[in-house]
């Protein structure tokens, strides 16, 4: 049921190889394994996602998609995956890093916050410099605390899919099984 529902609303991927902007990479995207909901091939795409997302500035998504094509993940869930990290998660997930980084190295260096960003048009135009900034203010420690996590939530991603996965076609094998066995006469 949950397969076929997201079926109809993913486009195809007949759609995706013939658009016009995509045409050049057809033959890279033909591989079924990419589009098929598997569940190797999604869990790989979540554990990507999981990845991708921890990467600062727009290019989640393609960096996502540019990794599952080579890796035989399913495309769609390593873009959506990828959502997970957004202006309300980014700076709580690289304080989370660096804490871990400073743990890990041993850095007795106090965490400088992020500066504040004025929410106007002029503010959000600054904020990505000034965000680059910070990140880069942080250095060894906020690397090594990102590689960490990255691990960790990679590792876990591709685990707790799997295990979802299961429990989904058991109870769907188990609910099958009672209805046919309820019909028997």
């Amino acid at each position: 049921m949950i397969r076929r529902k997201l079926r109809n609303t993913l486009p195809s991927p007949e759609s995706i190889r013939g658009h016009r902007w995509l045409h050049w990479c057809a033959p890279l995207l033909s591989h079924p394994r990419l589009w098929h909901l598997h569940r190797r091939a999604v869990a790989l795409g979540v554990a990507i996602g999981l990845v991708t997302g921890l990467i600062p500035g727009p290019v989640q998504m393609l960096a996502a998609a540019l990794l599952a094509i080579p890796l035989r993940a399913n495309i769609p869930a390593a873009v959506f995956t990828t959502l997970y990290t957004n202006p309300l998660t980014f700076v709580p997930l690289y304080i989370l890093a660096y804490n871990v980084g400073r743990l890990v190295t041993g850095d007795a260096a106090p965490l400088v916050m992020p500066p504040d960003i004025g929410w106007s048009w002029s503010g959000l135009r600054e904020a990505v410099p000034a965000l680059h900034a910070w990140i880069a203010s942080l250095g060894h420690t906020l690397i090594v605390g990102l590689a960490i996590q990255c691990t960790v939530f990679a590792v876990a991603g591709y685990a707790v899919t799997m295990a979802a996965w299961r429990v989904v076609v058991t109870r769907a094998w188990r609910t099958r099984h009672l209805r046919r066995a309820g019909r028997a006469p």
